[in-house]
């Protein structure tokens, strides 16, 4: 059994994520191989990799169970998908560089060399925005990804429905090349109306990419660990319509965590999905208007002047169900209000268990064993009180008060 099946093998246990991982790989010997991981017990893990007595029996008895290695590898197999691990050459430098990056990479494409090219090319850029995303995003994404897919940038984006699918259609249609990092297994694509977009991606030399295992399910506690990795394959990351709190938001403040370019669109001063964009440029991200703003950054080549391709919208023919213009003040101050009040949950409740761990940064597989609850118990639990401002991941992928 190789390294890369025995990293497969540990990162498919309950309850283990890549914090655990970290630990491990950090602190083993040289002349330790990971198959001897099968033969320690519980107090072999807490001695030598500092891991808690609960993340340690977890270690212990998922290694003990072989099936679901076996059930993983034959999937893998019968699907024709790929996969690469922190050991393998493929897997992308730049994401190895982050706090903590996920053990393992699941990839669908047309084969095992689309796969590594992919991976390996430098100029990725990532597309994020909401789900509500209307005409004047589309019109954005319309305006800005032809010039950068001309340039040979690689277009990434999370493969949900409103900006991110404008995102994906729109690098297909200007012939070129897309990664779709979707917040499920890659046998259970989510969302699931996407799936033709999502075989389009990967016949047009694409590809769809997931941390999860390929059975996983989508929850809302896997999309803050998705966003993780949108923002750390990317050199920079755009923010087209999204909200002041919002999974787009949460990817952009990743990237500015790992390091990354931050651009954002500012858009109609009444409409919600502008505030994120404008709260992230109030941050320090850089406001856009075409591909050049962007180029000049990286200092691209070629590019091309964008006097004549700024992005001409007519608002009073943006979507239907956008509602009236309505004084930004009034929902600043609102948002800025909630925001401040403290939450208060009540004693004995998951929500207070897991406040109160969050008090020290602390990893999801910690707050298990404290919650005693499992980790798919805890994903919708922990996005909410994200999105609510309580809590919030940092770079390393820890949970801690916002």
């Amino acid at each position: 059994m190789s390294k890369e099946i025995v990293l497969l093998h540990i990162s498919l246990i309950e309850g283990i994520g890549p914090i655990s991982v970290k630990k491990v790989l950090e602190n083993i010997s040289q002349d330790l191989d990971l198959l001897h991981l099968y033969s320690f017990k519980k107090i072999d893990f807490m001695g030598q990799f500092g891991l808690s007595e609960g993340v340690s029996q977890k270690l212990v008895y998922g290694l003990k169970d072989t099936s679901s290695l076996e059930k993983e590898v034959n999937l893998i197999a019968k699907n024709n998908i790929t996969f690469v691990t922190l050991f393998d050459k493929e897997y992308p430098e730049i994401l190895k560089n982050i706090y903590a990056p996920p053990p393992v990479l699941y990839i669908k494409s047309k084969n095992k060399e689309v796969t590594s090219q992919l991976l390996g090319y430098k100029k990725k850029i990532a597309f994020v925005g909401s789900r509500k995303a209307h005409r004047y995003g589309e019109q954005v994404i319309e305006n800005i990804i032809p010039p950068m897919v001309q340039n040979n940038w690689i277009i990434i984006s999370g493969g949900a429905i409103g900006a991110d699918s404008m995102a994906h259609r729109e690098t297909v249609k200007a012939g070129g090349k897309t990664v779709a990092i979707i917040g499920s297994g890659l046998l259970n694509p989510y969302p699931n109306s996407n799936k033709r977009l999502f075989e389009e991606i990967v016949d047009a030399g694409g590809a769809l990419v997931s941390p999860f295992r390929l059975e996983t399910v989508a929850r809302p506690g896997n999309f803050p660990a998705r966003n993780r990795i949108i923002a750390g394959l990317s050199l920079g990351c755009v923010v087209i319509q999204a909200a002041k709190k919002s999974g787009a938001s949460i990817t952009a403040q990743f990237a500015l965590e790992q390091g990354r370019e931050v651009f954002a669109v500012p858009g109609p001063i009444g409409d919600e999905l502008s505030l994120g964009c404008h709260n992230l440029i109030q941050q320090g991200a850089k406001l856009i208007s075409c591909a050049d703003d962007i180029f000049v950054e990286f200092g691209d080549e070629n590019t091309q002047l964008c006097q004549d391709s700024q992005i001409k919208i007519d608002f009073t023919k943006t979507n239907k169900n956008i509602e009236k213009i309505v004084q930004i003040t009034k929902i600043s101050q609102s948002l800025e209000k909630s925001s401040k009040i403290l939450p208060k949950y009540k004693p004995g409740t998951i929500e207070n268990i897991v406040f109160t761990c969050c008090k020290d940064p602390c990893s999801i597989d910690e707050i298990a064993v404290v919650a005693n609850k499992q980790i798919h118990e805890l994903h919708e639990i922990l996005f909410d009180m994200q999105l609510t401002g309580a809590i919030k991941q940092n770079h390393a992928g820890m949970f801690e008060w916002a």
